[in-house]
This record gives C-alpha cells, structure tokens and sequence, in this order.
C-alpha cells in the first residue's frame, strides 16, 4: 500500500492523517501549522496534495479528532511491553488480543485503540532511573539525557520514560512509514473500549514505574508504630496509591501534570477533583 493509499484509507475510517516528519530522534508533523487538524480532518484535496510517493512517514492525530483515538508507547527497545501485556492478560483476559500493536523503528510498541469515552492528554506513565557518573550526557539507547544530581544524596542520575500515553491533541507515527511494522489488529479499525477497560491499560502501565519515591531533607520522622510494627496508615502511606483507589471506584483521570485532574463517575465532563501526588505513584 503506497502512502496516498494509507493515508486515505485512515481518513475515510474517521482517523486525522498527516504528514510528518522522521529525523533520527526528531518527529514532528511536516506541516507549518497543525493545530487546527487537532479540531477538524483533513479534506481529500489536502491528503492529495500531501501525500505521494516521495512522502516519508505519516501520522494519526489522537483525541476527539479521531474519535477519541488513543495511543500507549513503550520505549527504551519496549522492555516493559511484556509485563504490562501479562498484567492486563490477568485482570482483563482477552482485552490485549482485541488492541491494534505496531512495532517501532527502535524496537519499542504501539498500542492504540478508540476509548468509549473522551480521552485526556499526553501523559507519562512509568519511568527508569539511570545511573550518572557525573553532569556529562548520558546516552540510554538511542537518546542522549542530562543527568541531574539529587539535593540529597548527591547522587547523578537520568529518569527516562518508559510508557507514555499519545492523546488529546498529541499525535504518533505510524505504519507504513518506514520501520514502523503492524503486529496485530488494523490500525484503520482501532477497537473501542470501555473508560473501565482503558483504566485497566493505563493502571498496569503505572503499577510498572520505576521512579524512586522522593526524600524531602528536614522533613521530620514519622512517630514510632506501637511494637516496632506499621500501623495501617504507615503501610498505605508507604505502598498505596491513591489513583489505584480512584479507578476501582469509578473515577476517570482527565489531566496528567504535577496536579492531575480526575472525574467522578456520572459525569461526562469538568474536573470533579485534584490530585497532587508523588511521580512514583
């Protein structure tokens, strides 16, 4: 399938297809302006005029655009995709077999699917510590980082992402640019899954966080639990996660960052509640 034949065939499934740009580590949409595809398809004369035999590689724009098209990446060669895959075999048999899975050029994967409902933005969701001798660059696969010192213990380090979501107006490469392969599903028919079944894939990727838990210098000791032992709060505050708890009963999260945003079950739309937590959770 030549690209003016993807990039139709993905544009008549609903899909928001673009042409981008693939340079090493460097992605991007080749267009000067992109915003307003976040909003609207492309018409058949731009696909057209975008895509011929000389187009490198192309992209789907996630979020309402593209019927509320999300996309789970697994980099770093996609080391944590078996894990999680077992994960969610476990909770919910049968879901990992209905999701489109395409490979990537470094070896990582792309899971992509249709949520039922709308879909939050970009958001990382497990990341790797990786030890520095120093402030010089640190290269970890085929990116090269800046390792930070912690104010604490001194120690040089560099977090790299393991997982990351592609959503509301965020956007992915794909097949059949070059070195991006289809593994299972087709990616012009994502399944649509339940907001129950999206928590699923979104808490096995979390539960697989690496990040170490951070230590605030000064910050006093908590108060001994009777017997040398932890009392219940000490446990939860040393192995709970709140989010964990948010999903089981229903709540929806709609914003990552520092102060994620998260929806009570019932509504459809606004924020319900904010939630400020470690990056390790």
């Amino acid at each position: 399938m030549t690209r003016s034949e993807a990039a139709n065939y993905y544009l008549r499934a609903g899909l928001c297809v673009l042409p981008a740009v693939r340079r090493g580590d460097e992605k991007r949409v080749a267009l000067s302006a992109w915003k307003p595809y976040q909003s609207r398809l492309p018409s058949p004369d731009e696909i057209g005029s975008w895509f011929n035999e000389s187009t490198g590689a192309m992209c789907l724009v996630c979020g309402d655009v593209s019927g509320n098209l999300e996309m789970i990446d697994f980099d770093l060669g996609g080391e944590a995709f078996e894990p999680w895959r077992e994960s969610v075999e476990a909770q919910v048999p049968g879901l990992i077999d209905r999701l489109v899975i395409e490979s990537t050029p470094s070896g990582g994967r792309h899971v992509v699917y249709r949520c039922a409902a709308e879909v939050c933005g970009n958001a990382k969701l497990a990341q790797k510590h990786f030890a520095a001798d120093g402030p010089e660059p640190l290269v970890v696969g085929t990116k090269e980082y800046t390792p930070r010192r912690d104010p604490v213990s001194g120690d040089w380090s560099v977090p790299v992402t393991m997982i990351e979501t592609r959503g509301q107006g965020g956007m992915f490469l794909c097949a059949p640019s070059d070195g991006y392969e289809l593994i299972q599903g087709v990616l012009a028919d994502p399944p649509v899954i339940t907001t129950d079944e999206r928590d699923t894939l979104l808490g096995c990727a979390w539960a697989l966080d690496e990040t170490p838990k951070p230590v605030v210098e000064g910050m006093p000791s908590p108060p001994s639990s009777p017997a040398g032992g932890f009392r219940p709060g000490d446990d939860f505050n040393e192995r709970g996660d709140p989010r964990a708890i948010l999903q089981a009963h229903g709540w929806t999260l709609t914003r990552s960052g520092e102060n994620e945003h998260w929806r009570r079950p019932g509504k459809s739309a606004g924020t319900s509640a904010t939630l400020m937590v470690p990056s390790s959770l």
